[in-house]
């Protein structure tokens, strides 16, 4: 017989979305200002407005993620209009409505497991999510794709939880689709969260009808926006670039970079959530004092997505934030009153030294964000402010292996489909996606760009370097690195 729970509340489920969008904005709040927080913000950005005006993506711009990203950013471009500012507000109040998913889902995982449960446990998952994310810049504070389907899988998540109807079930998979077209890596969450489901179905001896017909709707439901995205490039005559970029690109990404490699990526990984690490084993050393279920879905969920995070053996720090929606949820269960740790970690629970703590974790996290993101000099949009006195309307620019969001910042579209520059001229990618570095030159400079920027000196074996020694010449530097180059 299943149990009623009396919850203890110290506050209700829309206070507790307050409390985060409050803490993911005031962690955040420094962030909002500058031009440039990485490299990747600034194609999504550069691409929504080229698709807003009528571009296709994957042939007048061109990257190798799903589009599902450029179609969110630039719907927050179209409500909200262009400044980088609203975008970095949007990813605040993203990452706190992910952090009140996982809050509401941890409280469905403890219904039925006491008669009197407290909300501690998922307060502090909801916290331990948006604090860890909004400390350092490249895994959280930048806007970046980990940020924006976790929404999807963890809404999703809590749908399977809370809802028995068939058509929720729909809704859970056609939002992880949708997360899988911002990127494919959320096809691992999906897994994670259906093999649950049916460990669930078996535990509480449901008939396989039941369970069959609530997986194979989800099924169904999360193949719809990706057919949705194959027949709109069939239709437009490009469903061989669409097959392209969308499998065998991805392939052709992965690198067997040297075993140890792979041990110093995880450690790092792991390293940067140190203190939700130690509460994640713990937790689940300790398992049994809060019921199997909560423990089993994080460490099915924390394999999947480790599989998948190293599986490509690319070493970039923000692959670690999908892992933060199954650590968070476990480790928020280390303050649940149930559990009695040992004087080791007791402290840590007391609130007179807990909340303190916070309290200086959040001050320094913002001193630290004012120094790197106010007190530095913002260099792009300098060189902006210097090109939009000077630029005609017909003038084209062209960023180089500078930061590609002055074209955003000038109102200049990319004289290449590849906004982002090292699709070009990293060899890496330039061959895994057949772009040819001489020919992709001769066409930009066939379109006699007035402007071109560059990131330091270029090399003498640069393949740039000929034509921009004859054709062009520098008139002004912008800090240590970045020069401008106009047309003689």
């Amino acid at each position: 017989m299943t149990k009623t729970n009396r919850w203890t509340y110290g506050m209700g489920p829309f206070q507790v979305l307050s409390l985060l969008t409050g803490l993911s904005l005031v962690m955040r709040f420094f962030s909002f200002f500058p031009s440039v927080m990485d490299h990747d913000e600034s194609t999504y950005i550069v691409i929504a407005d080229a698709v807003r005006q009528g571009q296709v993506y994957l042939r007048d711009v061109i990257d190798t993620k799903p589009i599902g990203i450029f179609l969110l950013f630039g719907t927050f471009q179209s409500l909200l209009g262009k400044s980088i500012i609203a975008i970095r507000v949007m990813t605040a109040l993203w990452v706190a409505l992910t952090g009140w998913m996982l809050y509401l889902t941890h409280r469905e995982l403890l219904k039925g497991t006491s008669t009197r449960v407290s909300d501690a446990g998922p307060l502090a998952t909801g916290i331990i999510y948006v604090f860890t994310l909004s400390v350092f810049t490249t895994f959280g504070v930048s806007p970046n794709t980990e940020l924006f389907f976790a929404l999807f899988s963890a809404t999703a998540l809590f749908l399977v939880l809370r809802y028995s109807s068939p058509l929720l079930f729909m809704l859970s998979g056609f939002l992880l689709g949708l997360g899988f077209m911002i990127k494919y890596v959320v096809l691992f969450d999906a897994l994670a969260i259906g093999f649950f489901f049916l460990w669930m179905q078996v535990v509480q001896g449901k008939k396989w009808g039941y369970w069959f017909l609530r997986c194979t709707l989800m099924a169904i439901a999360f193949l719809i926006p990706i057919l949705c995205v194959w027949m709109y490039y069939r239709q437009l005559g490009m469903e061989e670039q669409f097959l392209f970029y969308t499998f065998e690109v991805s392939h052709q990404y992965f690198v067997k970079p040297p075993w140890t490699s792979y041990i110093l990526f995880f450690l790092e990984g792991i390293g940067r959530i140190f203190p939700v690490t130690i509460l994640f084993i713990y937790c689940s050393v300790h398992w049994s004092t809060t019921g199997l279920r909560l423990p089993l879905l994080a460490w099915g969920w924390t394999a999947l997505v480790i599989f998948i995070i190293m599986l490509p053996g690319k070493t970039f720090p923000h692959y670690f934030i999908q892992l933060l929606l199954p650590f968070s949820l476990l480790a928020g269960s280390y303050f649940d009153p149930r559990r009695t740790p040992g004087p080791a970690f007791a402290w840590i629970r007391n609130p007179k030294i807990g909340y303190p703590l916070l309290g200086l974790g959040l001050l320094v996290n913002v001193v630290f964000q004012k120094t790197d993101y106010i007190d530095k000099a913002d260099y792009p949009r300098e060189i902006a402010a210097y090109l939009n006195e000077r630029l005609a309307p017909d003038d084209i620019i062209y960023t180089a292996n500078a930061p590609q969001i002055i074209y955003h910042l000038t109102s200049r579209n990319s004289p290449t489909p590849y906004v982002h520059p090292s699709l070009i001229w990293s060899d890496d990618n330039s061959q895994a996606l057949g772009i040819s570095q001489t020919e992709e030159w001769h066409k930009i400079l066939a379109q006699s760009p007035r402007f071109i920027i560059t990131k330091n000196n270029l090399s003498p074996s640069n393949l740039m370097k000929p034509a921009m020694d004859t054709s062009y010449q520098q008139v002004m530097a912008f800090g240590p690195k970045l020069l401008v180059f106009e047309r003689k």
